[in-house]
């Protein structure tokens, strides 16, 4: 319709006909463009603040990974090298666990103190959301940060695995076996591997906890949400200490710190 009557205007010469004409249509297309603009930049706001959302719940459940395998070092390297003095005593029967070898007793403390917990350090989300754009919005360095947090979960991740495949090769020394020199060469290479690759992972532990108190995306947003992880943190440091013993180095959050000052 408003082709027809520009192209009226030009057979009849009313020039300001025509001008007035191409001023409605350039006025049309740029209010278009503009809402359209807006409407864009509108969703992507709302995509950035549901995946900001989803980080920081993983964010925490990364960083309480990374303070739990801190928190037990100390029992699993005292257990270490309590197993590895034991399988060098070549000239002592091996006493496997202490008490009786019935159907319970192989969850008590020497297997457990050896079964490391598994727990997620990646975010699938994150590489999505980052390749589409939807993190541009975010502070560059903090957008770093959680990068290199999540990829060297990966790491992290595949170690933790060959960790736990190595201490459940161990769980037979829970018996009371009749060890040859070769078999207790064996496991005692078997525990200095596990041992090497434990340590790699609490070494990647403490980087995540500094990266990510860095980006402060692991607080809570609100009071409740406070009130939630100070009952988790009670919570999980009693569990840790009903399974480990005395020897757990209590997890402590920096955030619930800040709070109570």
């Amino acid at each position: 319709m408003r082709l027809r009557r520009i192209t009226d205007h030009l057979r009849d010469q009313n020039w300001f006909a025509v001008a007035l004409d191409f001023v409605i249509v350039v006025i049309g297309v740029g209010a278009a463009l503009m809402g359209q603009q807006w409407l864009s930049e509108r969703q992507g706001r709302a995509d950035y603040e549901r995946a900001l959302g989803d980080v920081r719940d993983q964010l925490s459940i990364v960083y309480f990974a990374s303070k739990e395998r801190l928190a037990i070092a100390p029992c699993r390297k005292a257990r270490y090298r309590e197993l590895g003095g034991l399988l060098m005593q070549t000239d002592q029967p091996w006493p496997g666990s202490p008490g009786t070898y019935g159907p319970n007793e192989l969850d008590s403390t020497f297997p457990i103190v050896l079964r490391s917990p598994y727990r997620i350090w990646t975010s699938r989300m994150w590489d999505a959301e980052l390749d589409s754009g939807t993190f541009d919005r975010m502070d560059k360095t903090v957008r770093t940060l959680v990068s290199y947090t999540f990829s060297f979960g990966v790491q992290a991740e595949a170690v933790q695995t060959r960790v736990g495949d190595m201490e459940a090769s161990l769980q037979a020394l829970a018996y009371p076996l009749d060890l040859s020199l070769s078999d207790r060469l064996r496991y005692y290479d078997v525990l200095t591997r596990a041992d090497s690759a434990s340590l790699l992972i609490e070494v990647l532990a403490a980087q995540n906890i500094g990266r990510i108190e860095a980006t402060g995306l692991h607080r809570p947003v609100d009071d409740t949400q406070m009130a939630a992880h100070r009952t988790y943190l009670e919570t999980s440091n009693a569990r840790l200490v009903d399974i480990y013993g005395d020897c757990v180095t209590p997890m402590e959050f920096d955030y619930l710190e800040d709070a109570a000052r």
